[in-house]
């Protein structure tokens, strides 16, 4: 997982991690404390299966479903949250409230490579819904799909050559 280079110091993220923990009765344990570690340091929205490989290098014994009950305990304390990109299996982010990483926020998701990126546009956090048909809504997220840069640019590499193949057969 690439390392976020913009995230606030590391260590204020996890003292804020443990002490959010503490006041919502869950108890800090080294599994949580690495899982939350892998989240807040990733500049990318890891699968569970993505932070179990890296929490792994940590503690060898730590099995995938300690990842995903654990990513349920946090996401119920509001210390991560999950992302859908297009629907495919879960995608998680750290989410603490107070620290750069649990700022609201929405994502760019490109529909080819399904890269997620942090979207950060103060209008969108001004979006309201006046139809709620009895929901009880808790949150509010915008998620943009399209063609990331990297995508377009090799799209655009690959185009020319399908045009000389058909120039050529002519």
């Amino acid at each position: 997982m690439n390392r976020r280079k913009d995230a606030p110091d590391l260590a204020v993220q996890v003292a804020a991690f443990a002490e959010h923990c503490r006041t919502r009765g869950l108890s800090v344990t080294r599994q949580r404390l690495a899982i939350f570690e892998a989240l807040a340091g990733s500049r990318e929205h890891p699968s569970a299966e993505d932070i179990h490989r890296a929490v792994r290098r940590r503690l060898p014994h730590l099995s995938l479903a300690t990842v995903y009950k654990n990513l349920e305990a946090l996401r119920d304390i509001g210390a991560v949250s999950d992302v859908n990109a297009l629907h495919e299996h879960g995608r998680y982010e750290a989410a603490l409230p107070g620290t750069g990483a649990g700022t609201p926020h929405h994502h760019l998701v490109c529909i080819d490579c399904r890269k997620v990126v942090d979207l950060h546009d103060s209008r969108l956090d001004d979006l309201h819904v006046s139809d709620v048909q009895g929901f009880e809504v808790r949150a509010l997220k915008v998620q943009v799909e399209g063609v990331c840069p990297e995508c377009a640019a090799r799209k655009k590499r690959q185009r020319p050559s399908a045009n000389r193949i058909v120039n050529a057969s002519r």
